[in-house]
């Protein structure tokens, strides 16, 4: 267990270092807790988001921790992917693009039990990201004739949330499990406003306007999943899980200054310090949410399903101030196909599609309805005829949008996943030398 964890927090110190790396650009990461990212892992993100009734013995379902009771193989698993990303305005018509390589989670799940009934998962994952810089340049006229400032503003804001969990599940009965993920959240908020006065008679210092909040609590969700078997060959799968509304603890830092930038570092240097705040604490309200769905699976070979999911966004608060924000929604359908027989490798792969639409729990102007589209995936390392060997190559390709038309600024984007969900082989200790 203790090789295990170590292994766990070796990977986890990498991600953490790559996961600074973002190059997005969204202005829509500014409210709340920012962007949030795919919640699911690359297998079930290749379904179309659908995962609360999904398990096997070798898949690490975080959403529902009430799978980690179907565990029956020691498992590493982490994903990668790469988001592609484009911004239309059309007021005036404008287009932004940009790539971003991100982590998308790394874990480890183990069965406690022999032959499966009880499994644990220790994880991290992101939760959302903030990344955005926009600049603004305005002619401001004072009233007297010929008497006019030009002015560039900058609105820059870094961050993001992240959750490290650990999780166990049991089984029950032989059809039905029950889960729980003790998790703590963490993260921070780095919003900042420069601006400069542009004029040619005479000369002004460049202004700052900056909050830094970090904030971290804990937070529980769980998870149960039933399986009613219908004959032999049929099971409908049953699942639903979530969490209550969290309270998170919060610092926060302000600041007015002036500045100007360094001609050899091009940092900004404080010039005078208007007004400053350090350490406010303060509250920052986490909403509930709720995710239920069925999924209908015929011997293993072929499974269809769907998931609806709801988070009470209204409830979000930061420093009892509410923002731009409202209850969000989405609707997931996917299916999976795994032709299972014969020699032929590929026969062995499990071929994935799936859908989800929904609205976003962003609210600037008006809604924002979301859809994503996505078709995946799963290789074995090996077949299964020949080996105990079940490590599995899992692919995911995503195109979707956030807004449309009647949006002041609308997003859309295509992602592409890879999952490395190493099993048995690469854990298993050696009877014979």
């Amino acid at each position: 267990m203790y090789k295990k964890i170590n292994l766990l927090g070796i990977v986890c110190l990498c991600w953490l270092s790559f996961a600074q790396a973002q190059n997005e650009n969204s202005p829509y990461s500014r409210y709340g807790l920012g962007d949030y990212v795919p919640q699911q892992n690359i297998l079930n993100r290749g379904m179309g988001g659908v995962s609360a009734a999904y398990y096997d013995f070798n898949t690490i379902n975080f959403i529902n921790p009430a799978s980690y009771g179907r565990l029956q193989a020691t498992t590493l698993d982490l994903g990668v992917e790469l988001d592609n990303r484009t911004l239309r305005a059309n007021n005036p018509p404008r287009k932004y693009s940009n790539y971003s390589p991100n982590i998308s989670y790394v874990q480890l799940g183990f069965p406690l039990k022999k032959g499966g009934g009880w499994g644990m998962n220790l994880g991290l994952r992101p939760l959302s990201r903030v990344n955005y810089q926009i600049g603004q340049a305005e002619r401001l006229n004072l009233g007297v004739p010929g008497d006019t400032f030009d002015i560039s503003t900058i609105y820059q804001g870094d961050g993001g949330s992240y959750e490290a969990y650990l999780g166990t599940g049991v089984a029950i009965t032989r059809d039905l499990t029950v889960g729980v993920n003790f998790g703590y959240l963490f993260g921070n908020k780095d919003y900042s406003t420069k601006k400069a006065i542009l004029d040619t008679l005479a000369y002004y210092y460049k202004s700052n306007h900056q909050t830094t909040t970090s904030y971290g609590g804990v937070l529980l969700n769980a998870g149960v999943q039933y399986t009613a078997r219908l004959d032999k060959k049929h099971w409908l799968r049953f699942g639903a899980y979530g969490n209550l509304k969290q309270t998170l603890n919060a610092k926060k830092d302000y600041v007015a200054e002036t500045f100007e930038y360094n001609s050899n570092t091009g940092a900004a240097d404080t010039i005078d310090v208007a007004y400053r705040e350090t350490a406010v604490k303060g509250d920052i309200i986490y909403p509930s949410m709720f995710g239920a769905g069925i999924l209908f699976d015929r011997l293993g070979k072929w499974q269809i399903g769907v998931d609806y999911v709801q988070q009470k966004w209204s409830q979000y608060s930061y420093y009892g101030a509410k923002d731009s924000v409202q209850d969000a929604w989405q609707l997931k359908i996917g299916a999976q196909l795994t032709p299972s027989g014969g020699k032929n490798y590929w026969n062995f792969v499990s071929y994935r599609a799936g859908f989800q639409f929904g609205q976003d729990y962003i609210k600037v102007d008006q809604d924002l309805p979301t859809w994503t589209f996505s078709i995946g995936a799963g290789f074995p390392m090996r077949k299964p005829a020949y080996t105990n060997q079940f490590s599995v190559i899992n692919t995911v390709f995503e195109v979707g949008r956030r807004g449309d038309n009647k949006n002041l600024v609308r997003e859309s984007f295509w992602r592409i996943g890879i999952g490395l969900s190493l099993s048995d082989i690469w854990f298993q200790k050696y009877k014979y030398d």
